[in-house]
């Protein structure tokens, strides 16, 4: 039986492989092409950062120049398996900086967080507090880090766009629907959110329904290839992309087979009215 690895180098990667395939219970094997159909083989996954694989079983199931579709044998074990190592995974780096910090801060409820008044800190105040006009972008981004959480819901309502970019950098996905409120918030810090891979279906719902973002194709664009965005919006935000963006689509190894294959069509339709 052969031996085949699956490395993932980045949690993005995982996170686009795992929605279009790994959920299903299959797997693209890129650059593998030197299977045939129906054989069985043996897989080692790599997890971003793991010093062991996870091992599986998978049958060939279709076979493309660029690599090869497999149906993983135990799936279910096997995405159980990726999960546990997953959470291990990304629990080590929040175990070693909660180990750094002097004192823990105890989560707010949600309901405390919004009436509590330092939320009515305005704008000014919370920029006078962080020091904007005088403290460089790094000193910036270890000050944002030392506020509370009510400061930093505060900061992610009324700051400005330098300290959106930061929080968003952060990836505190708690945040991510005060941010969307605030009336600085651009489209290069939109598209910032859109890069994040967990960015929640809700938060994307909402920035669809701000009919100001659509009007960018770019953010258009994002909002179809993200990972989270219901299929139903994708497929209905297609015809507003151009023909670069449909053809990046239709050839992409990590976007839903059915955005893939509208985008196509798309792709020939409108160059079938070009030629004429």
């Amino acid at each position: 039986m052969k031996k085949f690895e699956r490395r993932f180098a980045s949690w993005e990667e995982y996170e686009q492989e795992f929605e279009t395939n790994l959920k299903n219970f299959g797997m693209f094997l890129p650059e593998v092409s030197s299977v045939a159909m129906r054989e069985k083989i043996e897989l080692q996954i790599w997890l971003p950062g793991a010093g062991t694989p996870v091992p599986a079983k998978a049958e060939v199931v279709a076979i493309f120049p660029d690599g090869s579709a497999l149906s993983l044998e135990s799936g279910t074990e096997v995405i159980r398996i990726l999960k546990e190592k997953e959470q291990e995974l990304k629990a080590e780096p929040i175990k070693a900086m909660n180990q750094g910090r002097e004192e823990e801060t105890e989560p707010v409820p949600e309901k405390a967080l919004e009436s509590n008044q330092e939320l009515e800190e305005d704008e000014e105040e919370i920029e006078k507090k962080l020091g904007f006009s005088s403290l460089d972008y790094s000193n910036l981004f270890q000050a944002v880090r030392r506020l509370s959480k009510l400061e930093r819901i505060a900061l992610a309502k009324r700051g400005n766009r330098k300290a959106l970019s930061i929080l968003i950098q952060e990836g505190d996905r708690t945040l991510f629907r005060f941010i969307i409120q605030n009336p600085h918030l651009s489209t290069v810090e939109v598209l910032q959110l859109l890069k994040h891979p967990s960015l929640p279906m809700d938060i994307i719902q909402e920035l669809v329904r701000n009919s100001s973002w659509l009007q960018n194709e770019e953010v258009r664009f994002q909002i179809v290839i993200h990972p989270k965005t219901p299929l139903p919006t994708a497929l209905g935000l297609l015809p507003g992309l151009n023909q670069r963006q449909l053809g990046q689509i239709s050839k992409s190894k990590h976007i839903k087979y059915q955005i893939k294959n509208s985008a196509l069509k798309l792709l020939i339709q409108r160059q079938s009215g070009q030629d004429s």
